[in-house]
């Protein structure tokens, strides 16, 4: 008889090895042979607890996506004022956590590159994408009108993305704090300019 709590843990266990899989793979498609190998497990065990590669790999993208989303929404929970929120929303996009590791960065960039192509993996990341841009409006709204917080949300939402990439292509030249800065920059200038003309 299996012990208790054994599934739970080989989910996990595969989820890492698909996502080492992914890095060392570069571009081209992981084999369950490969992440069997890198898991230490049988090719028959991914089978028994994801069906198919697909949902392995659907379920290794989800788990990215949840642990962003959880501590995104774990960290705006202290923000004390618009300003502040669209801060730490800015600063958790660009945290470490969310680039802990080389191999996590090579599996968000794999995982978005098919994202045009694929059903499931466009759910997920439509779905951190909305969740984000839906706190940032939010946070917007009290300080201009709800078409220009959606419209405002989205160019900010596009500046990370933006960043996000140029930090993968050369993390030396643009680093996480820098990136962080320059779009703290860009959009305080941004309120700055609406309030002093809502003023005039």
């Amino acid at each position: 008889m299996p012990k208790l709590g054994v599934g739970p843990i080989r989910r996990k266990e595969l989820i890492a090895a698909t996502i080492s899989v992914i890095h060392e793979s570069s571009n081209n498609e992981p084999t369950l042979a490969a992440i069997s190998e890198r898991a230490g497990l049988a090719t028959s065990i991914i089978n028994h607890y994801f069906k198919t590669k697909q949902k392995l790999l659907e379920e290794t993208f989800r788990s990215l996506a949840s642990a962003f989303i959880g501590g995104f929404s774990l960290n705006i929970a202290s923000a004390k004022s618009p300003i502040d929120k669209i801060n730490i929303i800015i600063d958790t996009n660009f945290s470490h956590s969310s680039c802990s590791s080389p191999e996590v960065v090579s599996a968000w960039l794999w995982f978005w590159a098919r994202v045009p192509i694929n059903d499931a993996f466009a759910e997920i990341e439509h779905a951190v994408d909305n969740h984000v841009v839906n706190e940032i409006k939010k946070a917007l709204q009290p300080l201009m009108s709800e078409g220009e917080a959606r419209d405002f949300a989205e160019g900010i939402m596009a500046i990370m993305y933006g960043f996000w990439l140029r930090f993968t292509f050369d993390p030396e030249k643009m680093t996480l704090e820098t990136a962080c800065r320059i779009t703290k920059d860009l959009v305080s200038s941004r309120i700055s300019e609406y309030q002093s003309s809502s003023a005039a």
